[in-house]
C-alpha cells in the first residue's frame, strides 16, 4: 500500500555485490543504454509480500495479471497483461482468466498457473506477509491467515495457463487490485529453492518481467539489466542502474553533473525545486503526473477536547489548505474537500466545495464549545518524513494558534512514531495515501471499515452502523448505487463528522535529463515506475 507510511524494517544484508547466476548464462548483450536514476535511501528488500514501501524492484523484475495504463489525458485503464483474457461470473465472485503461453522467468523455465497459485497461497501464508489488505476476499485466505489450512480454497487450476479465483464475496475492486505491486507474480520453484534468501539476494529472486537484478550493493546501488526472456517488447534502456544519495543536496548535484537522468523532485526541498526546476531553463524537462492520492490531517474523536465534533470542524476550518498548496507545492494541484483523490474513481464535485478557510468562523465553534480561551494540542510528527511534510505541520501549527490553540510539535523517530499512531493515541498528525489501485475502497476500507482500522490509525472514529456500511459497500455489484453509497459515506465521515482534515491532491514532478525522449510516470504518481515505460535517446 503505497500510503507510504509503513515500511518493514529487514535485517540488512552485508554490502558485497552479489551476482545473478541462475539468468546470467542468457543474458542479453544490449546496446549500452544505461538509465540512472536516484534514490535518497537504500530499499530493504525485493520480495513485495514483506513490503508496503519499496515497489521499484517488483514493479520492474516481476509481471502481473493486469496492468493500469496511463492515458494522454490522464485517465487510466486496466489493461491484460500476463493474463491475455478474463471473464467474472454474473454473480461477481468467480473470476476466469487465460494465461499467455510464452512468459518465461528470466532463468528459461514458463509461468504456469501453478507459479500464479503458489504466488497467492504464499501472500497468505508467509507469517511476515503485509500484502493481505486488499486480498483477504479471496475463498479460504483466512483459514491459512489462521494457520487452519496450507491450501487456498478460492483457487482452483484447470491446466497449464487456466485458472479460477473464487472470492468470498462480491468485490468490485478485484480486478484493478490485481494489477498493483501486491500481486507481483513469482516463481513456485523459486521460491521453495530460494527459501528466506529470495528477496534478499539477487540470484535468489527472479521473476518474468522487463528486468532482472543482477547487483545489489546496500546502501549504495542496485542494477538492473533487461530479462533475455521478456515477452513483450525490450525495454529501451539495456540496464538500469539505482544509487543511493542519502543528502538531497548531493542527489541534485549529481543530477546537474549528468550523473542521474530523471531527478524525483519529491527527494528535494520545494523552494530548490520552485527556484531552480520550474524556470523557463527546464520547462520542457519537467514531467507531472497528478498523484492520486490526498494529503489529510488527522484528528483523533478518542480525546478530548477533539471528541466535540466542534472542536474538529473548527480545526478544519482553520487550515489555510491553498497557502499549504501554494507555498510548498507551488500550487500544483487541488484542494479535496473529502476522502477520494481528485480524478479517482469514487471522487464527484458533489461533496467539493463545502470546506472553506475561515478563522473567524473556526474561533465562533471553539467558543460555542467552550474553548473561547483555547487549548493545548500535541501535533505528532514523524522525524523521518519529508522536508514537505516538516515544513506543512509548521504551517498547521501557525494557523491553529491563529485560533488560539497551543499546538506545539513533538518530534518521534520512526518506529516510535507508528507506535504511538497504531496505538490509537496519537492526538493529531498530517497524513498521505496514495492509491495502490483506482477504487474508493482503497482509501475509505483502510480508515474507516472497522473499529480496529480507525484507531489503528488514531481517528477513533465511533460510528459502527458507518464502518459496516463502509465494509458493505465494496460488494454492492450496481456500479452506479456502489459509488452513490461510497459519495453518502464520505459526506458523512469527513463534512458531518469532521473526522479529518482533507487537504489537497498534488501533482508528482520529475526532471528528465538530455538522455530521455519519453517517459510515463506510474499512473498512480509513485516514485517508483516501471524503467521500460522509459525511452533512452
Amino acid at each position: 500500500m503505497k500510503s507510504r507510511s509503513i515500511s518493514l524494517l529487514l535485517c540488512g544484508i552485508s554490502a558485497v555485490s552479489m551476482l545473478l547466476a541462475p539468468c546470467a548464462a542468457s543474458a542479453d548483450d544490449g546496446d549500452g543504454k544505461i538509465l540512472r536514476l536516484g534514490w535518497s535511501k537504500d530499499i530493504q528488500t525485493m520480495d513485495v509480500h514483506r513490503t508496503t514501501d519499496n515497489y521499484a524492484v517488483p514493479l520492474n523484475i516481476f509481471d502481473r495479471l493486469l496492468e493500469v495504463q496511463l492515458n494522454d489525458d490522464g485517465s487510466t485503464e486496466l489493461v491484460p497483461s500476463i493474463a491475455k483474457e478474463y471473464s467474472v461470473s454474473d454473480d461477481g465472485l468467480t473470476y476466469s482468466f487465460e494465461l499467455r503461453d510464452d512468459v518465461k522467468f528470466c532463468d528459461g523455465t514458463p509461468l504456469t498457473s501453478a507459479d500464479v497459485e503458489a504466488t497467492f497461497t504464499r501472500m497468505f501464508a508467509l507469517p511476515e506477509s503485509v500484502q493481505t489488505d486488499f486480498t483477504t476476499c479471496i475463498k479460504g485466505s483466512q483459514a491459512i491467515l489462521d494457520g487452519e489450512a496450507d491450501t487456498l480454497e478460492g483457487f482452483k487450476v484447470i491446466d497449464d495457463t487456466h485458472f479460477t479465483i473464487e472470492l468470498e464475496e462480491p468485490f468490485a475492486g478485484f480486478l484493478a487490485v490485481l494489477a498493483t505491486p501486491t500481486c507481483c507474480i513469482m516463481s513456485k520453484a523459486n521460491l521453495e529453492e530460494a527459501g528466506e534468501d529470495f528477496g534478499m539476494i539477487p540470484e535468489k529472486t527472479i521473476g518474468s518481467g522487463p528486468y532482472m537484478v543482477t547487483e545489489w550493493k546496500t546502501n549504495d546501488s542496485l542494477t538492473l539489466v533487461r530479462n533475455p526472456y521478456y515477452w513483450g517488447e525490450p525495454a529501451s534502456a539495456s540496464e538500469v542502474h539505482y544509487k543511493v544519495y542519502p543528502e538531497a543536496a548531493s542527489l541534485n548535484m549529481a543530477f546537474q553533473n549528468g550523473d542521474i537522468d530523471i531527478l524525483d523532485c519529491d527527494f528535494l526541498d520545494s523552494m530548490i525545486v520552485q527556484s531552480t526546476y520550474e524556470t523557463p531553463a527546464y520547462e520542457d524537462s519537467l514531467i507531472r503526473v497528478n498523484r492520486l492520492g490526498t494529503y489529510m490531517i488527522s484528528i483523533n474523536a478518542g480525546i478530548e477536547p477533539a471528541n466535540d465534533v466542534r472542536v474538529r470542524k473548527a480545526i478544519q476550518m482553520a487550515i489555510n489548505r491553498q497557502g499549504i498548496l501554494d507555498a510548498i507545492w507551488g500550487g500544483h494541484g487541488v484542494l479535496v474537500d473529502g476522502i477520494y483523490p481528485a480524478g479517482s474513481i469514487g471522487y464527484t464535485e458533489d461533496n467539493q466545495g463545502w470546506l472553506q478557510y475561515d478563522p473567524e468562523g473556526a474561533k465562533e465553534l471553539l467558543k460555542e464549545a467552550g474553548y473561547e480561551n483555547g487549548f493545548d494540542l500535541e501535533i505528532s510528527q514523524n522525524s523521518a518524513a519529508s522536508a514537505n511534510m516538516a515544513s506543512l505541520l509548521q504551517i498547521v501549527q501557525q494557523n491553529l494558534a491563529d485560533i488560539g490553540i497551543n499546538a506545539h510539535i513533538e518530534n518521534y523517530d520512526e518506529s516510535s512514531w507508528l507506535s504511538k499512531r497504531k496505538s490509537g493515541e496519537m492526538p493529531l498528525f498530517a497524513g498521505n495515501w496514495t492509491l495502490d489501485y483506482n477504487d474508493p475502497s482503497n482509501i475509505i476500507d483502510t480508515f474507516f471499515s472497522s473499529p480496529e482500522g480507525t484507531k489503528g490509525r488514531s481517528l477513533n472514529y465511533a460510528d459502527t452502523d458507518i464502518m459496516a456500511r463502509v465494509a458493505a459497500a465494496k460488494t454492492i455489484t450496481d456500479e452506479t448505487e456502489r459509488l452513490q453509497e461510497y459519495a453518502d459515506l464520505e459526506k458523512k465521515i469527513v463534512e458531518e463528522d469532521a473526522s479529518w482534515v482533507p487537504l489537497f491532491s498534488v501533482q508528482h514532478t520529475f526532471v528528465t535529463g538530455s538522455a530521455i525522449e519519453h517517459f510515463t510516470p506510474h499512473w498512480a504518481g509513485y516514485g517508483d515506475f516501471d524503467a521500460s515505460k522509459v525511452t533512452m535517446k
